[in-house]
């Protein structure tokens, strides 16, 4: 708002950045708050879900100097259905949050291997998926410092990948439904994934007791996160909604750390819970194909002559549907 204050008085146009932020709270209260509480509910009805988080920086009221917020997300499934994304700014990283966002809720979900989200996890008998691409970070530091059993690792953690753009390639090629690709996927994953993983553990127990691996190594820690999630790691073998990674989820959080690079801080707590919620509003239009400017402009004339009951036809997805001729959003 800084940046943009300056831009319009250059141009011979005030407009005091405490204006703008007034109109964005307005667009937040009017429009992204009912579209999100709802978007929640739809949320909680998924399967399985995504989940992952990003720190930014808040500054304290008082001057009292900055402190680490969090913005976390929750996704639904890409394969399924045009994706949900909802974010949420958090003060903290704690188990707090997902705790108080999932409530009662109880499925699969896919995250990284961050402890925060044990105690909902257990307390909810959630199924927990582990996300393959953190694996396969790990692994690829270690190999990036020359140590050479890396390479020994790395070769079946590719495999998988691999194996899941074959899946997808043949998908596209034949045009499958959604059942059709799960049940490839089902085929494919039993037949190839399964020896896959086999071989990758394999070769995690032989590193482990090898005395020239040492624990605080880049490799050490690699293979320790492995054996750690082995658990969560292996679901994607039986439930063939479940992707191997969770990397839908970090593309969305990209646009959030790009922007970061330029505004820098939340101002305040109320900015970072504003900013949260029309990130959510404005990737959730990405996702359905729809102009975010667009979206925004005709539920600001819409939403308050809608009946809370008809609220899920405002939802990005059900608006798009409403209206084929709509342009695409650009990535």
């Amino acid at each position: 708002l800084h940046r943009l204050e300056g831009l319009f008085k250059r141009y011979g146009h005030p407009l005091p950045k405490q204006v703008m932020w007034d109109m964005l709270k307005r667009v937040d209260e009017l429009v992204a708050r009912p579209v999100l509480r709802q978007m929640k509910r739809e949320l909680l009805q998924e399967e399985v879900l995504h989940s992952d988080e990003t720190p930014v920086t808040m500054r304290q009221e008082g001057g009292k100097g900055t402190l680490t917020g969090y913005a976390w997300e929750w996704r639904s499934l890409r394969a399924i259905e045009t994706p949900k994304v909802l974010l949420e700014f958090k003060t903290s990283r704690g188990r707090d949050g997902p705790i108080r966002f999932l409530e009662d809720w109880s499925g699969t979900l896919i995250t990284d291997g961050y402890s925060g989200f044990d105690e909902v996890t257990r307390r909810n008998g959630i199924v927990r998926a582990g996300c393959w691409a953190h694996a396969r970070r790990k692994v690829k530091k270690a190999l990036d410092q020359g140590i050479r059993d890396a390479v020994d690792v790395m070769r079946p953690v590719q495999r998988l990948f691999w194996l899941e753009r074959a899946i997808d390639r043949r998908v596209g090629r034949l045009g499958m439904d959604q059942a059709a690709h799960l049940a490839l996927r089902q085929e494919i994953r039993a037949k190839r994934c399964v020896r896959v993983i086999e071989r990758i553990y394999e070769m995690v127990d032989e590193l482990l007791e090898k005395r020239s691996t040492l624990p605080k190594s880049l490799l050490g820690k690699a293979l320790k996160y492995l054996s750690r999630q082995k658990r969560p790691l292996s679901v994607f073998l039986d439930d063939p909604r479940v992707p191997i990674h969770n990397n839908d989820t970090e593309r969305d959080l990209r646009h959030l750390a790009v922007g970061r690079k330029n505004w820098l801080v939340f101002g305040s707590q109320r900015g970072g819970d504003v900013a949260c919620r029309l990130y959510s509003l404005v990737l959730s239009c990405k996702q359905a194909g729809v102009d975010p400017e667009t979206y925004i402009e005709d539920l600001l004339g819409r939403i308050s002559t809608t009946p809370a009951s008809e609220i899920a036809s405002l939802m990005p997805w059900a608006w798009a549907e409403a209206r084929p001729s709509t342009a695409p959003a650009t990535a």
